[in-house]
């Protein structure tokens, strides 16, 4: 492990003098620190095709790679920056691999061992792979993460033989390949401190009763909580819980068609089920209660603590396991935190990886107007760690504060704010409460106060909260803007009129379903939100009898479910359409639905290497061949199929990431309805 992360640094007495005098500092006429170098690094930003910038890899915050600590629970100091010469080597060395690589004489970033992530050009695109175990399954199905519309992101594995930098610097060079990283790990550690204090100083210290004089919070505000689980039982927990309004607890359906089953409070991606309390056993497992606390446990309830928000929804997304988090997996969360409508998400892990799948979520979810805070890092150093020192429009990185109002000597510098991040008291297991320390204790603060901000004023745009928080923000040497404070940010906002709710914007604009033999297809379903991230209300509606609505009027952020009835429909395309209204007048959002009944009896294949001859699917041995669903273009939207391979492992959606290993004639078994599924004949040669 190169350096223990984030969130809890363990923090003895020794530390720092403690009790400490707490809100005796005076700092409104503190000069902030200000490092014209590191200011230009943090400004650095992710760029893409979406928005008219230069294709390829995002352009990602640098700064000198961490050196392997010794033990846990002790500050690593960063290496120093490499000479001129053997920066621009490296440099050019990333740009043809598209890879964010460290210097070949530090430590790599901690990473996977059993998998990379390859990032396709398109949904049809193949690369050969080397050969596999021949004792293993003929056909392995490659995990795609990331949302469907955009091409694939693969999770692929590494052979026993093989190092994962080593394949993801292969793989990069390949041309269906847009860049290939390993799997970066993310931690968060903490380590309980001193007995409990009955006083939570961090609220006093940011003002927090100043702004509840305006607002305690609304259940309206989704923060997602992406961490190690949440304990649901806790009793100032359980209250402020997120509830998915289109999913029936318990009926083991996936009611809103998001490919989730059962997801009520949230989903745990470690281990790809439902349950996201924390880990049954494991001293670090309530890291993720602790943050869910300080967000918003709930106030005025007479029972342990009160949370910068008093009421609000806590999604709970488990992607931190007991060995750290894959950026797969942290990606996959915030991609579900932005479909699902997380006004928030809070970040209190971090690592020396610069994963662009991660960067590439995030800017998914800045779209989306979604604000991302960050915790900056425990390590003293200069400059943010990853993912906070990414320089996206919505990310919010933040330094840890101490009680006496200066920045925690373990706290890196250069965060855009600071927030009370010592001796944090907060909820753990059901029933407890325990002080931690950390730049993840931090984070939450000002999540927390996002959500504040929107329960205020629903309307207001992620640019207005963001540059309300950040204009409030009084000085503190260390910080590029400084210290939050809550009742100044409130009237910030206040000044700035809140803006609008914008234009009703749709996750997908096409949905395709598949029937065959009459059968009735899974439903599926779209996120609604409104552009900047506003409150509107919305009622949907379609021009055709065969699709069917089970919900049809919400508020945004929220999601319409949608299935189709193909009795009575001759064979062929039919395509209808769903309208959602603007409640406000405004003009309204098309989702296009299209409804195919017979098709072909054949999975697809796409890719070189992979062909269809005579109604069987014939494949290269060794090629990654993509395989599309029965009825299903390549570019088709989501729709719950299922995909059964030789030896019994299933694989879920419209197209199939297949690495084909063994020579020999096999068959897989295809549904995407509730009835029986088809025979897909296939011949490996």
């Amino acid at each position: 492990m190169s350096r223990p992360l984030f969130p809890g640094r363990p923090f003895g007495a020794g530390d720092l003098p403690w009790p400490i005098a707490l809100f005796d500092s005076n700092l409104e006429g503190a000069d902030p620190l200000f490092d014209p170098v590191d200011a230009e690094l943090a400004q650095r930003s992710v760029t893409g095709e979406e928005d008219g910038g230069p294709q390829g890899a995002p352009a990602l915050v640098d700064k000198p790679r961490p050196r392997p600590a010794v033990a846990r629970g002790k500050r690593g100091r960063r290496g120093r920056a490499s000479p001129p010469l053997l920066v621009v080597a490296v440099l050019a060395a990333l740009a043809a691999t598209a890879l964010s690589a460290c210097d070949a004489s530090e430590e790599p970033a901690p990473h996977a061992r059993d998998a990379v992530l390859v990032q396709l050009r398109d949904a049809t695109a193949s690369f050969g792979l080397a050969a596999a175990d021949e004792g293993g399954p003929p056909i392995v199905a490659l995990a795609a993460i990331g949302p469907e519309g955009e091409a694939p992101l693969l999770r692929v594995p590494v052979g026993a033989s093989q190092r994962p930098e080593d394949l993801a610097r292969e793989l990069a060079q390949d041309d269906s390949v847009e860049y290939a990283e390993p799997v970066y790990l993310y931690e968060t550690t903490r380590t309980p401190n001193d007995p409990r204090f009955r006083e939570q100083w961090g609220l006093a210290r940011i003002d927090a009763p100043g702004a509840w004089a305006k607002t305690v919070g609304d259940r309206s505000v989704a923060v997602a909580v992406v961490d190690d689980g949440v304990a649901l039982t806790h009793p100032d927990l359980a209250a402020n819980l997120w509830v998915n309004p289109g999913e029936i607890a318990g009926n083991g359906k996936d009611d809103d068609g998001d490919g989730y089953t059962d997801d009520v409070n949230g989903w745990n991606f470690v281990d790809g089920n439902n349950d996201v309390s924390p880990a049954a056993s494991g001293e670090g497992r309530y890291h993720g209660s602790h943050v869910a606390g300080i967000i918003g446990a709930a106030g005025d309830n007479r029972t342990g603590i009160a949370g910068v928000n008093w009421k609000v929804s806590l999604m709970a997304l488990r992607a931190l396991g007991p060995s750290g988090g894959r950026a797969d997996d942290l990606a996959r969360a915030i991609d579900f935190a932005t479909d699902h409508g997380a006004r928030v998400i809070n970040a209190s892990w971090g690592g020396g990886g610069k994963s662009q799948a991660i960067a590439r979520a995030i800017r998914r979810a800045q779209q989306h107007g979604v604000l991302f805070a960050a915790a900056a890092g425990n390590d003293g150093a200069e400059v943010p760690g990853f993912p906070a020192n990414l320089g996206l429009d919505n990310i919010l990185s933040v330094g840890a504060l101490a009680p006496d109002g200066s920045l925690a000597p373990f706290s890196d510098r250069g965060a855009l704010v600071a927030a009370p991040g010592v001796g944090i008291l907060s909820t753990t297991a059901p029933g407890q409460y325990e002080r931690y320390d950390g730049t993840s204790m931090a984070a939450p603060h000002v999540a927390g106060l996002a959500a504040l901000l929107w329960a205020a004023a629903p309307g207001a745009t992620l640019a207005q909260v963001r540059e309300a928080i950040l204009s409030s923000a009084v000085a503190t040497p260390g910080t590029r803007h400084g210290r939050i404070d809550a009742a100044r940010a409130l009237s910030a906002l206040e000044g700035q009129g809140g803006g609008g709710p914008g234009n009703l914007v749709l996750s997908r604009k096409r949905l395709t379903f598949r029937s065959d033999g009459g059968k009735v297809p899974r439903a599926q379903g779209v996120a609604v939100r409104s552009e900047g991230g506003g409150a509107s209300g919305w009622k949907a509606s379609a021009d055709a009898p065969w699709i069917k609505l089970s919900r049809t009027e919400g508020t945004t952020p929220s999601r319409c479910p949608i299935g189709v009835d193909p009795k009575g429909l001759a064979a062929g395309a039919h395509e209808g359409h769903v309208q959602i209204a603007d409640a406000r007048g405004g003009a309204p959002a098309t989702l296009t639905v299209v409804l195919r009944i017979a098709g072909r009896s054949v999975a697809v294949a796409h890719g070189s290497g992979c062909a269809e001859r005579d109604g069987v699917v014939h494949v290269k041995a060794g090629t990654l061949c993509t395989l599309s669903a029965p009825g299903f273009d390549a570019d088709a939207s989501s729709a719950p199929v299922e995909w059964r391979l030789p030896g019994g492992a299933v694989a879920q959606g419209p197209r199939l990431f297949g690495r084909f290993v063994r020579k020999g004639s096999f068959s897989l078994q295809v549904n995407s309805t509730e009835g029986a599924a088809e025979e897909v004949p296939v011949v490996v040669e």
